[in-house]
C-alpha cells in the first residue's frame, strides 16, 4: 500500500511540475546545456564567408567586362547594351578619331554601325571614324536621357544619331510601366529615385535597391548569360565541329560570308575569286581573311569590284582546308528587285568547293563568328506585292502574341491621329536629351525612321503625325548644330518585318543614307582647329 501511494505521489508531482515550474526549480536558461549562444564561434564561422562574398562582389567589375559576349545582339539586347556602353566608356576612340554614336529603341536596328563605318572609310580614307550603336527595345527618350546624365556621362560622341518613331512617344496600356529590360540597363539608385512612380510593385523597387548596393546582384543576369553561353560553346567544342570537306559555297559559285576550300596535298594555293560591284556599293570596302590550320595566310582589303587572284605558298601543317572569312555580306535583293534573298560573299571561279548547307558549318572560333552575323529574319518569307500583303494580314489578325501586340501598336497610333503633339512627357525628355548631348559637343542628328505604308497611310495625314514631324524640325532648329532627317518613306512594305522594323535587306538599303547624313559631323569633328596645319 505504501509503495502504491508513493508511486501515485511521484506521478502527481511530475504532472504538477510540468504545470507549475515553481514547484520544481528548473535550471537557469543561461546554464542549460546547448542553449548558450556562442557569438564568437558564429563570427569565426561566418565572417570569412561574408568577407568572401564582399570580395567577389567588389571584384565583379574587374573581370566581368573581360568575358566576351558569344551571342549576336538579338540574343540578349540588354546584355549587348551594357557591353557596348562599358566598352565606349572605358575604351574611347583614339584622339583624332570622329566618334559616331547611334541610339534608340528596336527601330535603331535599321542603323548598321559596321556598314556605316566601312562606307565612311571608303569615301573618307584619311579620316579615322568610329561608329557604334546603343540599342534597346522599349527604351524611351527619358530613359536615354537618364543614362547619359548618369553612367553615360563620360561618353562624348562627336555625332549623336537619335533614331525615332512616333511609338517612342506613346505608351500603350501594356507598356505603361518601366520595362524590366530597360530598368536592368539603367543605374539602379538613380532610376529608383527618379522613376519610382513607373515601377508598380514593391518587389521591383526592392530589386533596384539591392542592385544599387551589390554588383553581384545587379549583373546577375549578365553573369548567368555569360555562363550559359560559354557552356554551350564548350559543348560545341566537344562535339567536334571541324569540317574536313569544303563548305559555304552555292551551286552558282557564290559563297556565304564564310567558306572553306579544299587544299588536298598542294604546297601552294592559286585561287580566283570575284568581288561583286553590288558588294562594294553596299559596303564601301570588304576585308577578306585567308587562313589555314597553321594560322593566318593573308588579309586583304578590297575596295574595287572584279576578279581577284590569291597565289600563296602554303605553310607546313596547313590542314585540309583554306578558310575564307569576309567582314560583311551583300544582298542581291537589296541591289535589285529580284527574288534572291541570300546574303552572299565572294564568288569562286570553277567548281563549287562545298555546298552551303546548314548541316556543314564553319569551324568553331572563339569568340564564335556567329555573333557577327546579321539578323536574317524575313517574317514574310521574302514575298512581295499582294502575296506579301496577304501573309501580313493573316499574321496581324492571328490570335497570337505577335498579332495582339501589333494590333495594339496600330490602335495606339490611330487613337491619337486627330490630336496634336504637346511639348510634354517624352517630347520634353527628348529635348532635354538633345540639349545634353549638344552641350557636351555632339552634333545631334534626329532621324524619323522608315515605317511601313500599310500603317503610315492610316494616320500620316492627321494632326498628330504632322505635329510630330514639326516638333522634330523645330527641335533641330532650336539646338545649335542639330539636324533633322525624315526617312519615313525610304523603304517599300516588303523591306519590313512588321509595321516599323526593317529587314536586313531594308537595313542594307539604308546604309548609304545613314552614312551621308553623319558625314558633315564627321568632317567637322576632324577639321583642324584654326591656326593648326592640316
Amino acid at each position: 500500500m505504501q509503495a502504491a501511494r508513493a508511486h501515485v505521489e511521484t506521478r502527481s508531482q511530475r504532472r504538477i511540475s510540468t504545470r507549475d515550474p515553481e514547484l520544481v526549480p528548473l535550471p537557469a536558461a543561461d546554464t542549460a546545456p546547448g542553449r548558450r549562444v556562442d557569438w564568437r564561434q558564429l563570427v569565426k564561422i561566418w565572417a570569412p564567408v561574408a568577407l568572401l562574398l564582399v570580395l567577389i562582389d567588389v571584384s565583379v567589375p574587374l573581370w566581368l567586362w573581360h568575358v566576351p559576349k558569344l551571342t549576336p545582339p538579338t540574343a540578349d539586347y540588354g546584355h549587348q547594351f551594357l557591353v557596348d556602353a562599358h566598352r565606349l566608356a572605358t575604351a574611347p576612340a583614339p584622339p583624332g578619331t570622329a566618334q559616331v554614336l547611334a541610339m534608340g529603341s528596336s527601330i535603331a536596328g535599321s542603323f548598321d554601325p559596321a556598314q556605316v563605318r566601312t562606307l565612311l572609310a571608303a569615301t573618307l580614307p584619311t579620316t579615322p571614324v568610329a561608329v557604334d550603336r546603343l540599342l534597346l527595345p522599349g527604351i524611351k527618350p527619358s530613359d536615354l536621357r537618364l543614362f547619359f546624365a548618369t553612367e553615360g556621362a563620360s561618353l562624348r560622341p562627336d555625332v549623336a544619331v537619335v533614331l525615332l518613331n512616333p511609338l517612342d512617344f506613346l505608351n500603350p496600356s501594356f507598356e505603361r510601366d518601366l520595362k524590366p529590360q530597360v530598368r536592368y540597363v539603367l543605374p539602379p539608385w538613380e532610376t529608383l529615385r527618379e522613376r519610382s512612380a513607373f515601377i508598380p510593385t514593391i518587389s521591383g523597387k526592392v530589386d533596384l535597391a539591392l542592385a544599387s548596393v551589390s554588383n553581384l546582384y545587379r549583373y546577375r543576369k549578365l553573369i548567368r548569360a555569360a555562363l550559359e553561353d560559354h557552356g554551350r560553346y564548350v559543348l560545341d567544342q566537344l562535339s567536334g565541329r571541324t569540317p574536313t570537306g569544303g563548305y559555304g559555297v552555292y551551286d552558282d559559285g557564290y559563297a556565304r560570308r564564310e567558306l572553306g576550300v579544299p587544299l588536298g596535298d598542294a604546297d601552294a594555293i592559286d585561287l580566283e575569286y570575284y568581288v561583286a560591284p553590288q558588294w562594294i556599293a553596299q559596303r564601301g570596302r570588304v576585308t577578306l581573311r585567308f587562313a589555314t590550320a597553321a594560322g593566318l595566310l593573308e588579309e586583304r582589303v578590297e575596295s574595287s569590284p572584279g576578279w581577284k587572284r590569291l597565289h600563296a605558298t602554303l605553310p607546313a601543317g596547313h590542314g585540309p582546308l583554306l578558310h575564307i572569312h569576309a567582314d560583311s555580306a551583300w544582298s542581291p535583293r537589296a541591289a535589285s528587285d529580284n527574288g534572291d534573298t541570300r546574303l552572299l560573299g565572294i564568288q569562286l571561279r570553277g567548281a563549287p568547293a562545298g555546298k552551303a548547307t546548314a548541316a556543314v558549318r564553319p569551324p568553331l572560333r572563339y569568340p564564335p563568328a556567329e555573333r557577327e552575323q546579321p539578323d536574317d529574319l524575313l517574317r514574310m518569307q521574302g514575298t512581295s506585292g499582294e502575296e506579301f500583303k496577304t501573309r501580313w494580314r493573316a499574321l496581324l489578325e492571328s490570335d497570337t502574341e505577335f498579332g495582339r501586340r501589333f494590333r495594339a501598336y496600330r490602335e495606339a497610333k490611330l487613337a491619337v491621329r486627330d490630336q496634336t503633339v504637346e511639348s510634354t512627357g517624352e517630347y520634353a525628355e527628348l529635348e532635354r536629351l538633345v540639349r545634353l548631348l549638344s552641350e557636351r559637343g555632339a552634333r545631334v542628328v534626329l532621324v524619323n525612321t522608315p515605317e511601313s505604308s500599310l500603317l503610315r497611310d492610316l494616320y500620316e495625314s492627321g494632326p498628330y503625325y504632322r505635329s510630330y514631324v514639326a516638333f522634330l524640325e523645330g527641335l533641330a532648329a532650336r539646338v545649335p548644330g542639330a539636324a533633322f532627317y525624315d526617312f519615313r518613306g525610304l523603304l517599300p512594305i516588303e523591306d519590313f518585318n512588321d509595321w516599323h522594323h526593317a529587314t536586313y535587306i531594308g537595313t542594307i538599303k539604308l546604309g548609304a543614307a545613314y552614312a551621308e547624313l553623319v558625314r558633315p559631323g564627321v568632317l567637322a569633328a576632324t577639321k583642324p582647329a584654326a591656326g593648326q596645319g592640316g
